[in-house]
């Protein structure tokens, strides 16, 4: 590969990438393309799972388009960077998050690898294939268990949208993290946190009595009553239905 590869954060992983692509002819979108599993490509950047004997990694390529994003990335303010850095910063506080692994400076963009999940899927996959209720019940209490764990630590996620949240079998993890931000309990962006995912709930029909084991969970890290947490989520949610009135609802949650 052409150009100086710098490693900006991560071990073994880092060393492991860097010469794999060292030794490459292909520029890194290429080599991606070759060698993982894609699961996004656009003109901005480029994803897949890459396996490695038994592990999996998650690779995303953040093409450089201009100049202004090289000069971020160059002084340390890359949007990889930062989720590399959001992963790190919210595992330390047990909240359910891939496990960050390298970050990678090229010539044509920033290459962030994070764990790669199997063996579960996002949660409109799960309710799509779900054989019962009992089975689905867990999976919205593990999700109200996170989101409340997140929220409750002082941050919002920035897109709680069903796809955006991965069930393992044993706990749901917050898989995107670019939108991620700190912020003040029960303000605003939590609320919009929880109208995305109620208004995706609703889309689904998933019904009253998954819902609530979601809200009670979730109550049980965040202060408030249920009351409370509706009342802010309200007026987002509404404007959250407003834009999708052709998708059509299911129940109406709250």
């Amino acid at each position: 590969m052409a150009g100086k590869i710098r490693i900006k954060r991560g071990d073994v992983w880092a060393e492991r990438l860097k010469q794999q692509l060292a030794a490459s002819a292909e520029g890194a979108g290429e080599w991606i393309e070759d060698h993982a599993q894609i699961l996004n490509s656009t003109h901005d950047s480029l994803s897949g799972l890459w396996r490695v004997e038994n592990e999996l990694a998650y690779l995303k390529l953040y093409r450089f388009k201009s100049l202004r994003q090289k000069l971020l990335s160059r002084f340390g303010r890359s949007q990889s960077l930062r989720t590399f850095n959001r992963a790190r910063e919210l595992s330390g506080k047990e909240i359910p998050v891939p496990q960050p692994l390298a970050c990678l400076m090229l010539k044509e963009g920033a290459l962030l690898a994070m764990e790669g999940m199997s063996g579960g899927g996002n949660l409109v996959e799960i309710w799509h294939h779900h054989t019962s209720d009992d089975d689905v019940g867990a999976v919205m209490r593990a999700t109200g268990e996170t989101l409340g764990k997140l929220h409750a630590a002082g941050y919002c996620y920035g897109d709680s949208g069903w796809g955006k949240l991965y069930w393992n079998g044993e706990c749901v993890y917050l898989t995107d993290l670019e939108h991620t931000r700190k912020c003040s309990v029960g303000n605003i962006q939590q609320s919009r946190d929880l109208a995305r995912f109620t208004a995706n709930a609703e889309e689904l029909g998933i019904g009253l009595k998954l819902y609530d084991q979601f809200l009670e969970q979730y109550l049980q890290a965040v202060p408030g009553t249920r009351r409370e947490v509706v009342e802010r989520m309200i007026r987002p949610l509404y404007r959250i239905r407003g834009q999708h009135l052709s998708g059509g609802y299911g129940q109406r949650l709250v």
